[in-house]
């Protein structure tokens, strides 16, 4: 550093902070609330019988939603689309989809995932304590469910 006060990434050695563009699809605030799959809204035109075009907006279709999950043995509410509950179905349950998808990053669905991730370290953590003790899953599932429930 002989009298130079640049910071180092800035020197012509370092590496570049971004080797290549990294694109970003633009997501609506609303999409980013729910369980949307992927949908968002999008835009168009309405065209009459004469032809002439007006602008318009394609909403997905989208519900308030109650979905069991199997980890957290409760009934979730989220912001769901047909689409996302279509999936939901196709991944074999609200839990395998909030797990397996790459459209749950933020939101409701980020809350829950990582509930579920979380639950699913108890009860690995508990099932390791009592194979160590010699208890049965049955006593496994409840101290699970009691420990879970706790504040």
């Amino acid at each position: 550093r002989s009298g130079n006060n640049a910071p180092p990434s800035c020197s012509p050695t370092a590496p570049p902070l971004w080797s290549s563009p990294i694109s970003v699809r633009f997501r609506s605030n609303r999409s980013r609330r729910g369980l949307y799959d992927g949908k968002d809204i999008r835009s168009g035109n309405n065209v009459s019988f004469s032809n002439r075009k007006t602008k318009r907006k394609f909403k997905p279709n989208v519900f308030i939603k109650r979905v069991y999950s199997e980890v957290l043995d409760e009934m979730v509410r989220f912001h769901l689309t047909a689409s996302a509950l279509k999936t939901i179905d196709k991944m074999g349950g609200l839990d395998n989809y909030i797990l397996r998808s790459k459209h749950v990053t933020e939101g409701e669905g980020l809350v829950v995932k990582r509930r579920i991730v979380n639950r699913m370290k108890l009860i690995k953590k508990l099932s390791l304590k009592a194979i160590e003790e010699g208890t049965t899953e049955e006593d496994n599932t409840t101290s699970a469910a009691a420990a879970a429930s706790m504040p």
